[in-house]
């Protein structure tokens, strides 16, 4: 469906968006891009405006060049290499896009884009986990904000490694070319003014280096050669189906996690009930939430931003619980209705918000 967005004028986008691309001086060239790469860190902090006017200000920026398509990635690496790539690359593709297939291929292409440039680390691994030992330094965003720690969906996970299969074998997504960087349209990032502005996928937005070290030239032919062990994973030898530990792994340790998955066990009402972080775009919580639904025809969630909030509601019928988003879903009935609290969560469409 096709919203009409009110354009903004280039003033208001350039106070957004600034500092406009450097020119790279060819003498210092890797140092300025490895500085720019530095900077430009995809889970670090956004501008300070809603999700309504970010909206407006990515559409009022027009693309700054067409994507050039990549070639066919080259994976340097022995089996037990490829087994953790294709692990981490299928991770990075699922908790980054949920179970949308062309969203994780973007996300794969982006990867595999990083891992040929000459600023970032040449392994798939090493690209996905990089600053991951840092909440405000990881480069994607799940690999610091506890994602991981919650159950994955077998199927979806399986699926996101077919592709990341593929894609070690040469599949290129053309639609995202030489993009390095992303993130969601509703959103504005300090770092998007300093980078070339180059494609759009569903609710993402992709973006290069600036001037040649965008170029499909600057990249390396390819990567992957002694693949470092997944964080918080068993190494897996020769087993290309294989899961990481902690998807089947059942902590007994008293977090928000552990809690969370304490609550969907006792599955009150066949309803799933689970924790959301209040720090991230509300929109992100939707994701999550169908994540959770994904092997399910018919589900319902319940989202908190708090676990004392969620505790209370679990005894208490439905139409008396106060969640700050609810996720209601019926693949027959062709249902799938996501609502916010807006109190805790402005949305800009009414429609949106949960009646209180």
């Amino acid at each position: 469906m096709a919203i009409a967005v009110p354009m903004m004028n280039a003033a208001d986008v350039q106070a957004v968006n600034a500092p406009k691309p450097a020119r790279v001086d060819p003498k210092s060239e890797i140092s300025e891009i490895r500085q720019l790469a530095a900077e430009s860190v995809m889970s670090k902090a956004l501008e300070p405006v809603g999700q309504a006017d970010a909206t407006r200000i990515n559409l009022a920026r027009a693309f700054d060049r067409a994507p050039t398509a990549m070639s066919s990635f080259s994976f340097l690496g022995g089996q037990t290499d490829r087994d953790r790539a294709i692990q981490c690359l299928a991770e990075a593709a699922y908790f980054e896009a949920g179970n949308d297939i062309e969203g994780q291929r973007a996300v794969m292409q982006v990867v595999l884009n990083r891992v040929r440039h000459p600023v970032y680390p040449s392994t798939v691994c090493g690209v996905v986990f990089e600053g991951s030992s840092r909440k405000t330094g990881c480069q994607f965003t799940f690999t610091c904000d506890g994602s991981r720690d919650r159950r994955w969906s077998d199927t979806g996970v399986k699926r996101a490694r077919k592709l990341a299969a593929a894609a070690l074998d040469g599949y290129v997504d053309k639609a995202v070319g030489t993009a390095t960087h992303y993130h969601a349209d509703y959103v504005v990032p300090y770092w998007s003014g300093s980078l070339a502005k180059i494609a759009a996928v569903g609710q993402h937005l992709f973006y290069t280096f600036p001037h040649r070290a965008g170029s499909r030239a600057y990249f390396r032919a390819g990567g992957g050669r002694n693949e470092p062990v997944i964080p918080g994973a068993a190494d897996n030898h020769g087993d290309a189906e294989a899961q990481l530990v902690a998807e089947n792994t059942v902590t007994t340790s008293i977090t928000a996690v552990s809690a969370m998955d304490e609550v969907k066990a006792i599955n009150v009402d066949a309803a799933i009930f689970q924790l959301v972080d209040p720090s991230v775009p509300s929109g992100r919580w939707a994701v999550t939430a169908l994540n959770s639904c994904a092997d399910r025809s018919v589900c319902e969630v319940f989202a908190y931003t708090s676990q004392a909030a969620m505790q209370a509601d679990v005894g208490v019928q439905a139409s008396q619980r106060r969640p700050a988003f609810t996720l209601h879903k019926d693949i027959k009935a062709g249902i799938e209705q996501a609502r916010w609290n807006c109190q805790i969560a402005a949305r800009s469409n009414p429609a949106e918000c949960l009646s209180q």
